[in-house]
């Protein structure tokens, strides 16, 4: 998710921690909080050792990760907030990371938190890396406690019903999901986009993909079964073979003297770089 949203929900969090615990003092806010940003820590190391963000959701993103972040960050709340449970400091601290590494794996993206026993990428897809919704479920009530309009119990209530939201978008995605079988999709993906959706489908004629609008389908762009011959011929480059083992919905088209591969899911991300292969004409 963005920075923002990671942010409020640590606040959130921490307004939770200080009303479920208050007799462990203002440490366990700063732990829950402090816990929900830690992960995006490999953002900038990855910037320091110039190697751009190629790191983010790498390491940090574990749950090998959470365990020495929540032990680290525990140790120094502790220094600071001596009065405070080291026990509770570390509890928060473990929930704000794990609630942090739970919401990117509801994007796109997805995380890795089994690595380095298993590289397996967890992504449900039912939340937009900037959700609107939730950045209004998230920040009203915190601006309403700031302004003193509403208590401080409100924030902490956001946090929890951040979660029932979701539920909400996961019903939503599989619902539409189901609906695009049953009108004859071979199989299909929901991809979130802001607070509505998108999605992709593939037909007996190729790749479809497609918005919602007021409860409509609506076909932006479609990708036909490759029939080209250059396509074809493309298939023999290993870079190819590669590619569609990697692809979940690979599509082709031709482009002056190259053949463009991509993912019609995965180009939605903006890492993503599609393979050109150059043939003849």
């Amino acid at each position: 998710m963005d920075s923002l949203t990671h942010m409020l929900m640590g606040h959130a969090l921490g307004a939770l921690a200080t009303t479920v615990t208050p007799e462990a003092g203002p440490g366990v806010y700063w732990a829950a909080f402090l816990g929900n940003s830690l992960p995006d820590l490999d953002v900038p190391v990855s910037l320091l050792l110039r190697r751009g963000i190629t790191l983010h959701r790498t390491f940090t993103h574990t749950l090998a990760g959470a365990v020495a972040l929540t032990a680290g960050t525990a140790l120094a709340l502790r220094a600071r907030f001596p009065a405070s449970s080291l026990l509770l400091l570390g509890l928060w601290t473990l929930l704000g990371i794990l609630a942090h590494l739970a919401v990117d794996g509801l994007n796109l993206f997805g995380v890795r938190p089994f690595w380095p026993v298993s590289d397996r990428r967890l992504e449900v897809g039912v939340l937009h890396i900037t959700d609107p919704v939730l950045l209004l479920m998230l920040g009203l009530p915190a601006l309403g406690a700031a302004a003193g309009w509403n208590p401080v119990s409100w924030v902490g209530s956001s946090f929890l019903v951040m979660w029932a939201y979701v539920l909400t978008r996961i019903r939503a995605a599989n619902r539409l999901i189901r609906e695009l079988l049953d009108e004859g999709a071979r199989r299909a993906r929901i991809v979130p986009w802001y607070s509505s959706w998108r999605y992709i489908a593939e037909t007996d004629y190729g790749v479809e993909f497609g918005r919602w609008h007021r409860g409509e389908r609506i076909v932006l762009e479609t990708f036909p079964r490759w029939e080209d011959p250059r396509i074809a011929a493309s298939l023999s480059d290993p870079r190819v073979s590669q590619f569609l083992c990697e692809a979940e919905y690979p599509v082709a088209r031709v482009e002056a003297h190259e053949v463009v591969w991509s993912d019609a899911l995965r180009r939605l991300r903006a890492d993503f770089r599609p393979l050109r292969i150059p043939v003849e004409s």
